[in-house]
């Protein structure tokens, strides 16, 4: 119990509202931290990053919204992510790292930064943050390229510790250091992860320092329910029916073969189901996406499409079904390529508004450009003879609407 303990037997709706926006805003500030103190333009100008809180029963709780494909990366990969290294082996100072899309992360170059966060001597959950690094290794400069096995696309990290009790493990991040060609940017991204790890923990000290344990729980769970009440709302409202469309990729990379994608999507009682059987199975080519990257873009179009003030957190994700035959090129099995599984994803968006277009023509948008488009190239530079590295998404028009 903290210090000033509140008591929870009746429901407060103005401490709810304080208490839901201290959390939001402790991952804003995390975010921020992640900003000034980053030092590769693609988290310092492409805002390539988010952060948020993860509880202690796993449940996203608290997310800073900057980048929409981290939209349900962090709820999905932390929980497992810690099961697998074990809660237990964790302390106050540590720090998980961890970039493998095969553990439901996104691509490579999406390094996650799992810190605990300890009140006392109870782990009362995780800060995380996600930042897309500017080279991670493998066969080409920023490791965007034609690769057909993940292993090709750079060194995949696990679930292991790059902090102990407050130290960096040196030993690790010489390894990383080894693998990746922008030397200094990628160290100083993942100090700045660091750092913005704790930022994020000292914040929650202060909320549930001021407010107690047992309440700030009482509203966390609140909060999970007033989320899912809302969206269930939401969903109440929309068209109630079946609604399908199919789109292809142009090719997968490698061959000139099209990638065909298929999805239906059913409107349930207080549910929605995105089903994309009938998909193309996964190529040993880049052009896969695995479930995380396929769940993102359907979180991402009800995003657009419902009312933005809803919180985002584990309640939002509950009534959303996905399926997505395992092996497919939207449910990539190890060991897939997955360096192109954005470019996947965004198609899954347009593929996912096209379906909807006919039953909420007031909310669709016209097509985009439907693709990241991205650009990675590296070499020496010829006046210190360091390598360096540049990554780059090429920025184009969005669909008008009504």
């Amino acid at each position: 119990m903290g210090t000033s303990d509140i008591r929870v037997s009746q429901f407060d709706p103005i401490l709810f509202e304080v208490i839901r926006n201290a959390l939001i805003e402790a991952t804003e500030e995390m975010a921020a931290c992640l900003q000034r103190s980053s030092y590769s333009t693609n988290i310092k100008t492409r805002l390539d990053y988010s952060s948020g809180y993860v509880d202690a029963h796993g449940r996203m709780v608290a997310q800073a919204f900057c980048q929409p494909a981290h939209l349900v990366t962090i709820g999905r990969l932390v929980p497992r992510a810690v099961v697998e290294y074990g809660p237990e082996r964790l302390s106050p100072g540590d720090a998980l790292v961890v970039n493998d899309p095969h553990r439901q992360g996104s691509h490579l170059n999406d390094i996650f930064v799992i810190s605990p966060f300890f009140f006392g001597a109870e782990l009362l959950g995780y800060v995380v943050n996600i930042c897309h690094h500017v080279d991670v290794g493998g066969g080409a400069p920023a490791s965007i390229g034609v690769f057909r096995e993940i292993y090709q696309e750079g060194l995949i990290l696990p679930v292991v510790k790059l902090v102990a009790r407050g130290q960096i493990v040196a030993d690790l991040l010489k390894i990383v250091l080894a693998n990746v060609r922008a030397k200094k940017e990628v160290a100083g991204d993942l100090r700045a992860q660091i750092a913005a790890n704790e930022i994020g923990i000292r914040r929650l000290m202060q909320i549930f320092g001021r407010y107690g344990t047992g309440t700030v729980a009482f509203y966390i769970d609140r909060l999970i329910e007033y989320s899912e009440r809302r969206i269930r709302a939401e969903l109440l409202a929309l068209p109630r029916g079946i609604f399908h469309a199919s789109d292809q990729l142009d090719d997968d990379g490698i061959t000139a073969e099209p990638i065909h994608l298929e999805a239906r999507i059913t409107r349930g009682e207080d549910r929605i189901a995105f089903d994309f059987t009938g998909t193309d199975v996964q190529r040993a080519a880049p052009m896969n996406c695995n479930l995380t990257q396929t769940f993102t873009a359907c979180v991402y179009v009800l995003k657009c499409l419902l009312d933005p003030d809803i919180p985002l957190n584990e309640g939002f994700y509950r009534p959303i079904c996905v399926i997505a035959p395992e092996g497919s090129a939207v449910n990539a099995t190890q060991p897939t390529a997955i360096v192109g599984g954005w470019e996947v994803a965004m198609r899954l968006c347009e593929l996912l508004f096209k379906a909807l277009s006919d039953a909420m023509p007031e909310r669709v948008p016209a097509g985009t450009k439907g693709t990241v488009c991205q650009v990675g190239f590296g070499g020496r530079d010829s006046a210190n003879g360091d390598y360096y590295c540049f990554y780059e998404t090429v920025a184009g028009g969005y669909g008008g609407r009504f």
